[in-house]
């Protein structure tokens, strides 16, 4: 249960009209007649009436009661009321009547104060927590500048060192980058922290937009989100150890107040107390030191040379030199604008720092000492690191002017543009060198000479050259036949043959190594530069093996047609026999009965012994048209052929029935062809009478 707030002094009735007051306003309220109170403490104690100093009094005795705040209430004479409450450590004094919403709005801000200073109070002791375990670790900083932040209203905090003398600060902390991240920075390029430093007072900035230290670097400060700024130096004993730099994004420091001032400043102590004897300070002192004495040695070199400065600071190209170890002791304003890097945070630090590359570091090396030794090297190319974090490409060159000082001038050019666009073109050009040398069809290219300078794959397959024996060693004319290469060329210049400059699909012949002719499909075309003629190039196609499918389906053609001849020749032989069986045996049977019937002395005989030799005769030409299995002829009168019977017919055994010989369908229906003589004579169905007459005339 929420404790109210407890309104001590005055009458029964003042208190009640207070009490209303607050619970109307929505802040629960108790009337008491004494100091002490059961249930834990008040959020806030009201003393009113003529003796509320002296309540006031007798409330900071408590010991308990001493952080809870106290608004006095007292009636407006005698005037003197107000400073005796405050006297007696009254938080907040005000004169009677108070209005409903003048008093509940006090009551709220005094109750939101005293619950932030117990959480200030809190968090100052989680700090000193925090750096008494961890001291000057970067995991606890990290953790002191986030409760610092959040403790004071800001979005950003960092922790800053800097060693006496030194135009550099570090950055050991921020609670919005990697704890084990350290980076430095120029004192000049952070006119706020520099002023922490120097005044050892805190800094305040309101609106950077409009403070006077930071107005030069607005834009940039305002471009990363940043519009308020607070600095606190972090100091021990009169000298400056860094300081806390805390940023937000919008603008004004009204909610820090004299309170959340006084905590930044006892936050910054606490961390100054707990890094003054720190690893980091000694750490960064040593590097320091050591930054001083390459710059002082640096500096002796470059008063040799100050007469150059002027030089490479006119010039269009990036100008670095360097000492014996590689460091950089000079840059000009042309090296600054292509790598992005300031120049005092390039001295002193090692070109090699910059370059990716392993192989180019050794190359930076090699450099060095071979300049050194007095020889120049020939410009190479290095790719170097920038401030965007997309490299750049350039071409270095040497120069050994200063090699008697111990140092050494590199000059280079931006050419990232150039390699990009080389690279560019020699993927294009392996891709379509692959492209070429992947096609069937065999191409070939040829200047206006005639000269060979493109010679694929597929040409080497067609001709039967090798590539690196045809190339600038044979024309193209050796190519074709004679004459072949000039009319092609005339067809290309002609507009009848797919206009100017443009061959279509053609038929021609070109000799290969052996020296056979070999019949090919080609088209052409000429390369033309500003309408100038540079080069031509044709594509061909071997036509041998289309030759010979084409050859292999003709004569396919040809035994299909036979073929299907001989099947027509054998399916009208075996009607043709069919038909004419029938008829032929009843001449037969006829010419017998007569025969069989007449007198031996008659003289008709010798005509019907005729017709049946007659019949005989064509019985056997009727079997032999029955054998025909193939289409074969002789020759006839004058150019004319006629079919050749004998050769034509089939002696396969399994060819089809013809005169003479019994199907079993025959067999079943009773139908019997006649035979060739010397066999037994059978007769058609039809005869039947025939045979039983002639049967009669026997008996």
């Amino acid at each position: 249960m929420e404790v109210p707030i407890v309104v001590l002094g005055g009458s029964e009735q003042e208190r009640a009209l207070l009490v209303s007051q607050l619970e109307a306003s929505g802040l629960p309220a108790a009337s008491a007649t004494q100091v002490f109170s059961a249930g834990g403490l008040p959020p806030l104690i009201i003393v009113t009436g003529s003796e509320a100093a002296h309540l006031a009094a007798e409330v900071r005795d408590v010991p308990a009661l001493a952080d809870v705040p106290v608004l006095a209430v007292v009636p407006s004479i005698p005037p003197s009321a107000v400073a005796e409450a405050l006297s007696a450590g009254a938080t907040d004094v005000t004169r009677l009547p108070v209005p409903p919403a003048v008093l509940s709005t006090r009551c709220r801000n005094m109750i939101k104060l005293a619950r932030r200073d117990a959480t200030g109070a809190i968090e100052l002791s989680k700090i000193n927590e925090v750096l008494t375990t961890g001291g000057d670790d970067a995991g606890a900083l990290v953790q002191v500048l986030t409760i610092t932040a959040s403790l004071l209203g800001f979005d950003r905090a960092s922790l800053i060192a800097h060693v006496d003398g030194s135009e550099h600060a570090f950055v050991i902390a921020a609670n919005d980058a990697e704890p084990l991240s350290r980076f430095t920075l120029a004192i000049a390029e952070y006119p706020e922290v520099g002023e922490a430093i120097r005044t050892l007072k805190p800094v305040l900035i309101d609106d950077v937009l409009f403070h006077p230290l930071t107005q030069a670097i607005s834009e940039m400060l305002s471009s990363r989100s940043v519009r308020a700024i607070a600095v606190f130096p972090v100091q021990w004993r009169g000298r400056a150890l860094g300081a806390m730099l805390l940023r937000k994004r919008n603008p004004g420091l009204n909610h820090l107040g004299p309170r959340g001032l006084d905590i930044g400043k006892l936050i910054a102590s606490i961390t100054a107390g707990h890094l003054r004897h720190g690893a980091v300070l000694e750490s960064l002192r040593d590097q320091t030191h050591r930054i001083s004495r390459a710059r002082y040695e640096a500096e002796r070199r470059l008063r040799g040379i100050d007469s150059l400065k002027e030089h490479f600071e006119a010039g269009a190209d990036g100008v670095v030199v360097l000492d014996d170890a590689g460091r950089i002791l000079f840059v000009n304003r042309a090296a600054e604008r292509i790598t992005g890097f300031a120049r005092d945070g390039l001295l002193g630090s090692e070109l090699v720092d910059l370059v990716a590359s392993d192989g180019q570091r050794a190359q930076i090396s090699d450099t060095v000492a071979r300049v050194l030794a007095g020889v120049n090297v020939d410009a190479f190319d290095l790719q170097l690191s920038t401030t965007s974090g997309a490299p750049v490409w350039v071409s270095v060159s040497t120069s050994t002017v200063l090699a008697g000082t111990g140092a050494i001038i590199l000059a280079f050019r931006d050419v990232t543009a150039e390699r990009g666009l080389e690279y560019e073109l020699r993927s294009t050009k392996e891709f379509l060198e692959r492209l070429i040398d992947s096609t069937v069809d065999a191409i070939i290219a040829s200047d206006l000479r005639g000269q060979i300078i493109l010679f694929n794959q597929g040409a080497e397959r067609l001709f039967g050259y090798r590539a690196r024996d045809v190339i600038g060693k044979l024309t193209v004319g050796s190519l074709y036949e004679e004459g072949g290469a000039k009319q092609i060329m005339r067809m290309l210049r002609s507009t009848s043959h797919g206009g100017v400059g443009r061959l279509e699909q053609t038929r021609r012949e070109v000799r290969i190594a052996s020296g056979e002719i070999v019949p090919v499909s080609m088209t052409a075309s000429i390369v033309y530069e500003d309408e100038r003629e540079v080069a031509s190039v044709g594509i061909l196609t071997d036509l041998r093996e289309r030759i010979r499918m084409e050859q292999r389906l003709l004569d396919a053609q040809q035994k299909l047609q036979l073929s299907e001849k001989q099947a027509l020749v054998a399916e009208l032989a075996g009607a043709a026999a069919h038909e004419l069986n029938q008829p032929l045996t009843s001449i037969m049977g006829y010419a017998q009965l007569i025969e069989r019937q007449s007198a031996k002395e008659a003289t008709h005989l010798r005509a019907v012994g005729v017709i049946l030799s007659e019949a005989e005769r064509m019985a056997g030409i009727v079997k032999k048209i029955g054998k025909i299995t193939k289409y074969e002829t002789t020759d006839y009168v004058g150019s004319a052929r006629m079919l050749d019977l004998d050769r034509a017919a089939a002696s396969d055994p399994a060819i089809p029935l013809h005169v003479g010989e019994d199907s079993p369908e025959q067999e079943q229906t009773g139908e019997f062809h006649a035979v060739t003589p010397g066999t037994e004579r059978a007769m058609h169905p039809s005869l039947a009478e025939l045979v039983e007459l002639d049967a009669k005339v026997d008996k």
